[in-house]
């Protein structure tokens, strides 16, 4: 499969390739609007570069598509890939707001696209044994759940050239949007689609006093009754690691994903089991080769542009409803 990869200054931009050339997908064009990048990453794969996505769409004419970029764009870029009817995956938030993401979703209900999102945490091996458990009619009713990601301080971003990260105009938010999505994709997940709330929210920028918040919580609920925590932050002491930690809640079981591992105790047998996990890159490696099966197979992906769209939906409440402590020097 001929791929292109768009905006390739991302910093997820090496997990990606990694993934897809792992897949087995052929690499043909690289673009990235900084003067450069395309150009440097291109010498080092052995592929064409170029400055203009658009450009690159209609010289290359690729089977897939990667797309990234700076969150304000991405609308822009999405809505090309859709009207030209080519099959790709899109880095969340697809956006700076939900309200921009709504008419791309109808866009590619019309069109029957396949957009994948790479919500990587759903190739935990939480989601697979807990569906396991319900096979075994030993899950019961659905509890309450926690979402944690923290990772390094805001300085990282201008480390990694991508300083447009820091303004809310261009990113929409801080770790909430950035990080904090995955934890709201998650809970939906958790609770299958089941209509989420805020219940409360708080956000800092007391430690780094930067534009965007630096750490988030919010307490969600479903209309069916499931309480959610989730927790984002740029506040992590480390410029290379994070704190991450998955946990959910029901009658019979309490699953913990911490990265690596997977605990699961099971109230029926008296059980508690430590078992091993994909960690972070390893489901990043996951997405390229599964998202391009998928699609040969005409199956639809992990997570869709809906899902990005829904998770979206939450963390705008989450903005709207939280109490920002003021950053204080």
């Amino acid at each position: 499969m001929r791929v292109a990869l768009i905006e390739v200054g991302h910093w997820h931009a090496a997990l990606h390739l990694r993934s897809l050339q792992r897949g087995g997908a052929d690499i043909v064009a690289v673009s990235d609007r900084q003067p450069g990048v395309a150009e440097a990453t291109a010498a080092r794969i052995g592929c064409l570069a170029f400055r203009d996505y658009r450009d690159m769409l209609r010289a290359v004419k690729p089977d897939f598509v990667m797309a990234m970029g700076r969150h304000v764009d991405m609308p822009a870029i999405a809505r090309d890939l859709l009207e030209a009817r080519i099959p790709f995956a899109i880095e969340k938030p697809l956006g700076t707001s939900a309200e921009q993401v709504a008419p791309l979703v109808d866009l590619a209900y019309q069109r029957n696209a396949f957009v994948a999102v790479p919500f990587t945490n759903r190739y935990s091996a939480l989601w697979t044994r807990l569906d396991e458990l319900e096979k075994e009619g030993r899950v019961g009713i659905r509890s309450h759940a926690h979402f944690r990601i923290i990772n390094g301080p805001p300085s990282r971003y201008e480390a990694d050239h991508v300083e447009w990260m820091l303004d809310p105009a261009i990113s929409g938010g801080g770790c909430m949007r950035n990080l904090g999505i995955h934890a709201a994709d998650a809970f939906l997940y958790f609770v299958g689609g089941d209509e989420v709330s805020v219940l409360g929210a708080a956000t800092t920028r007391r430690v780094h006093g930067r534009a965007v918040e630096e750490m988030g919580a919010a307490l969600l609920c479903s209309r069916g009754g499931v309480l959610g925590t989730i927790e984002a932050g740029y506040s992590y002491a480390s410029m290379t690691s994070g704190d991450f930690e998955w946990r959910v809640a029901t009658a019979n079981c309490y699953l913990v994903d911490r990265n690596d591992t997977l605990q699961v105790a099971t109230l029926d047998d008296a059980q508690i089991r430590q078992l091993p996990n994909d960690d972070q890159e390893a489901r990043y490696d996951r997405f390229g080769a599964d998202t391009i099966e998928r699609l040969r197979l005409g199956k639809p992906p992990i997570a869709t542009i809906e899902d990005c769209y829904r998770a979206m939906r939450i963390i705008d409440e989450i903005y709207s409803k939280a109490m920002n402590i003021p950053y204080q020097p």
